[in-house]
């Protein structure tokens, strides 16, 4: 059979003796369809138009699609198979997310880890969503620039777990090639000769880079193949402190400097909530399955922080306003919006205290809404977080409480409070330091001290388990609440 792609720019064919899902189609023609729950057709957001021999629309399509789009042969392509001569319609999902490479970074003494002079050496974060790279220049230490690129594994998942998954169903070499190819393209747009590499990430990410088998991450006793902290040839891959808190979290404990205060609190939104209490020489860490509605996953209109994402959400005289990425027309709504909206739709008293709301809620003239499903899964991501945060800090003071990474740089952090993610007694003693995990990676390339460092931190962590914790399960419930009930 014949499946014609036309996309906006190029007709292309191709030829198979084999029914393929459109998104199979797609993938082997290089053209990356977005999928964030990895082809397990729950997210809705792999839709395309197309027509022709077609599988028969499916139950779950018939319930997620509109009139409107199954009149204009609107389908999932992860759900849909190509069974003869079709056509897709094919329009590249935006991959401009909006990244971040700023970050805080704490004094230190500047001692390169490479011996070479007059070398250039990058620093790079592979973040779940984005993917940062810094160049340097030796000896001077100097940071000539910086780039973020989409992470293009999200096309086998947003989370982690559904990309260990599809390494499991062999496609471990897929995930490597993908991770590998966007290095390259930072080593590409900077065009300089590297002599010397750091590569930050969580644990999955350095077993996908490394080719480790990553399936024991997944399931109990969470014991992986490695922490790193190792050089493999000339890159350092710094070290983990276990499955979960990965050495992103060990780079960004180094970057902000929270060693100097005793009572200080590193927290890390994303889909799994890292965080971090120091005191009197010790980090007890824990990580807290928030699943991916803070990156746009599973929300009826959620989307990741592209042009035309809802970016924030506020309140003036009483009427609601909104921005979006790059200021364009909205396409949907991203996790720092979506928090904004709700604290917005809590004041406004379209939600109750327990989360109910009767009907969806337009934000504005936008076209964008949130439905009463899209606020319960954000109960349930920012309960995990505020229980977690609870349960590692219980009767202890915060001296000092620092967000990092991407989200963590753009969320407001007073809709944060008023929705209940965080305490309110931490909002005068903020710090936002950015990718806290590149900015770790870059002092580590500039300094042997803070390689040692990054050492020492691993081996001053304790690991708290909260799926057993009974101060855990205990205050989950109270801090799905909104208002009071979460203070």
């Amino acid at each position: 059979m014949i499946v014609t792609i036309q996309t906006p720019n190029d007709t292309i064919q191709f030829y198979t003796d084999k029914s393929l899902t459109i998104k199979e189609i797609l993938e082997k023609n290089k053209l990356s369809v977005n999928g964030p729950c990895g082809g397990a057709g729950i997210c809705g957001k792999c839709k395309v138009k197309a027509e022709g021999s077609l599988s028969r629309i499916t139950e779950t399509e018939q319930q997620n699609l509109t009139d409107f789009e199954i009149k204009q042969k609107v389908r999932f392509a992860c759900l849909t198979y190509a069974i003869g001569d079709c056509i897709i319609y094919f329009t590249p999902s935006e991959s401009n997310i909006q990244g971040v490479t700023e970050g805080f970074m704490t004094n230190f003494n500047k001692n390169p880890i490479t011996s070479e002079r007059c070398c250039f050496g990058i620093a790079i974060d592979i973040g779940t969503t984005t993917i940062a790279g810094y160049l340097y220049q030796f000896p001077e230490c100097i940071c000539i620039g910086s780039v973020c690129l989409p992470n293009t594994q999200s096309r086998f998942g947003a989370d982690l777990i559904s990309r260990i998954s599809a390494a499991i169903d062999g496609k471990a070499d897929a995930l490597y090639a993908e991770v590998t190819k966007q290095i390259e393209n930072i080593k590409s747009y900077f065009g300089k000769e590297i002599n010397t590499y750091v590569i930050t990430g969580n644990t999955t990410m350095l077993h996908f880079l490394t080719r480790l088998d990553a399936s024991s991450i997944a399931t109990a006793p969470f014991t992986p193949k490695s922490l790193f902290g190792q050089w493999q040839d000339n890159v350092y891959l710094p070290p983990c402190i276990s499955a979960y808190v990965g050495a992103d979290i060990t780079c960004a404990i180094l970057a902000s400097g929270m060693i100097q205060t005793d009572g200080s609190f590193l927290l890390d939104i994303g889909t799994n909530g890292e965080m971090v209490y120091y005191d009197s020489g010790t980090f007890l860490c824990c990580s807290t399955a928030a699943g991916p509605a803070f990156e746009g996953v599973g929300i009826t209109c959620g989307c990741a922080a592209i042009p035309g994402a809802i970016n924030k959400v506020y309140l003036k005289d009483g009427k609601l306003y909104y921005t979006t990425v790059d200021h364009v027309k909205p396409v949907g709504i991203c996790g720092s919006g979506l928090i904004d909206a709700i604290s917005c739709m809590l004041s406004l008293g379209v939600i109750d205290e327990t989360g109910y709301m009767e009907n969806d809620f337009y934000i504005a003239d936008s076209q964008i809404y949130i439905t009463p499903s899209d606020v319960r899964k954000v109960q349930l991501a920012k309960s995990a977080i505020r229980t977690g945060i609870e349960t590692l800090c219980e009767n202890k003071e915060i001296k000092k409480f620092y967000i990092a990474g991407g989200f963590g740089s753009y969320v407001d952090k007073v809709s944060c409070i008023n929705i209940g993610l965080i305490p309110e007694k931490v909002q005068d003693v903020i710090t936002v330091i950015g990718n806290g995990a590149g900015a770790g990676a870059c002092m580590i390339l500039q300094s042997k001290e803070c390689l040692m460092q990054a050492e020492q931190i691993k081996q001053k962590a304790i690991t708290k388990e909260l799926s057993s914790d009974p101060v855990f399960m205990e205050k989950y419930m109270q801090y799905m609440m909104f208002g009071e009930e979460a203070q």
